[in-house]
């Protein structure tokens, strides 16, 4: 089972880092293409929205990977709930539009959030048949129904960009990118869907607390475009929405895909708790082991990457980062935990932590907000996110019985590698000319980059010897990589 969620991590990993790979270029030609005012105003749309979605979003994909023998009654249920769902939010969405561009004072709003309605109803109709790649772990083909999806969404935005050269390229993207996901549903699986309710209750059961947790979720990533978008305007919301984008890298493009194969991966632990504690240890091992590093370097080279990036204009977006990048990485911590409570069948422990974080992010920002501006509502967020972990981890421990002192052993040493490579990077770059150029930027990202890839290992190989060696799951991976590097040397031409 290790090297089955192994392999299937690899494959959301790759997945999620030429997506993002694809979104860099993406992001770097729409912010010269389009102006923070357009990124803005589609935020706007986008945060009405992603609440009303989420909101009537069961996850009942979820119920059915929990599931252990799931039948055809459940998979045809499940569709048709979506089905049911999706078009009623899509209603609800215009309904709501007239309000929203009332409430934002921009009557461009008004065709954006409808046309977004409808292809939201049209995406409702996809095939669920496709869960099966998660449930049967055969991430190969989820990878390319995603990829395809991308790739053909990014080509779409692209032309819009360089044709209409305005904020309904944004639009054509994610209308794209929808209806593909509807075809390619169909098309990679021979599962057809029909209408039937025979098991709702059972799948509510489930999902049900899936719904109050999705709009928590929401809310604590919504409310900040809020008040920013209300207090602040579409400038100061677009380097908002951007910063935060790039804040969580770590977290979006490394831990979200490798969750998305504990989940599976786990359902099929539940009755071997022994199983089930050491898989979760090794996954926030290599979660801590990944996500610490790269939030650090994110934190210490914001602004250089976002003179190479994003450009002089864009230059309120680098504080933002440097709050949000620290908020990241806690809630990649969290995430891995979540993953655990909804495989035991526990998703109530999934709306504790959101529910918590939720508070605490709008007492803060009440606290925050007009006393110091977008700089308050980030403080605000990292706050959130250190409650929302003070909470989750005690959780972890009298659920899945791990002992603190085990916990603290798989998260010790990531830890401290990487703030040693944090301040070696921040102290050279320190000492380099202002990035006021691009060229300067790029050789502060390239000297910063260089001590990092030099310092993590180094000093994480110094603090394994120092614990005694330990055979943990780095080493296994380690040693695994170095094995198929030799088989690929050795191989004969």
């Amino acid at each position: 089972m290790r090297a089955s969620i192994a392999k299937g991590a690899a494959w959301m990993v790759l997945f999620r880092l030429l997506d993002r790979s694809i979104g860099i270029v993406s992001t770097a030609a729409l912010a010269r293409l389009l102006l923070p005012a357009d990124f803005g105003l589609v935020a706007m749309a986008m945060s009405i929205i992603a609440i009303i979605e989420l909101a009537s979003t069961f996850s009942f994909e979820m119920a059915l990977i929990q599931k252990a023998e799931p039948s055809r009654a459940h998979y045809d249920t499940a569709w048709t709930l979506n089905l049911l769902t999706g078009c009623s939010g899509a209603i609800v969405i215009a309904l709501a539009t007239p309000a929203a561009v009332s409430f934002y004072g921009d009557s461009r709003l008004m065709p954006v959030m409808l046309v977004l309605a409808a292809i939201w109803c049209a995406a409702s109709f996809e095939n669920v048949g496709t869960v099966d790649f998660r449930r049967e772990m055969n991430f190969s083909k989820e990878f390319k129904l995603m990829f395809i999806r991308r790739i053909t969404a990014f080509a779409a935005t692209m032309l819009a960009a360089f044709t209409l050269r305005s904020y309904w390229a944004l639009i054509i993207g994610t209308v794209t990118a929808r209806v593909m996901g509807l075809v390619l549903s169909y098309a990679m699986h021979a599962f057809r869907p029909r209408l039937a309710l025979a098991h709702w209750r059972e799948l509510f059961a489930f999902s049900g607390w899936l719904v109050l947790g999705n709009i928590a979720g929401v809310l604590i990533g919504k409310v900040p475009h809020f008040v920013v978008g209300r207090m602040f305007g579409a400038p100061s919301l677009g380097a908002y929405s951007v910063g935060s984008e790039i804040a969580n890298l770590a977290y979006t493009e490394l831990v979200a895909p490798i969750n998305r194969a504990m989940f599976p991966g786990y359902s099929r632990l539940i009755d071997q708790p022994e199983a089930f504690r050491r898989i979760c240890l090794d996954a926030t091992t290599v979660i801590l082991a990944v996500v610490f590093p790269v939030t650090v370097m994110v934190a210490v080279l914001a602004q250089p990457i976002v003179r190479v990036l994003l450009g002089a204009q864009w230059a309120d977006a680098a504080p933002i980062i440097q709050f949000l990048a620290v908020s990241g990485a806690v809630s990649a911590v969290t995430s891995n935990n979540v993953a655990a409570y909804m495989a035991l069948g526990r998703p109530r422990l999934m709306l504790v932590l959101v529910g918590t974080r939720l508070v605490v992010l709008l007492l803060g920002i009440v606290w925050l907000a007009r006393p110091y501006g977008i700089a308050g509502v980030a403080t605000a967020d990292f706050l959130a996110s250190a409650a929302c972990l003070a909470v989750s981890v005690p959780l972890l421990f009298s659920t899945v019985r791990i002992s603190s002192a085990d916990y603290l052993r798989c998260t010790w040493r990531p830890l401290l590698a990487s703030v040693a490579m944090g301040f070696a990077s921040w102290f050279a770059v320190a000492n380099l000319p202002a990035a006021t150029s691009v060229v300067a930027a790029l050789w502060a990202i390239a000297v910063g980059a260089l001590i990092a890839v030099l310092t993590y290992p180094l000093t994480y190989l110094a603090l394994w010897r120092a614990a005694g060696k330990p055979q943990t799951i780095e080493v296994e991976i380690a040693r695994r990589a170095a094995a198929w590097l030799q088989s690929r040397l050795r191989r004969p031409r």
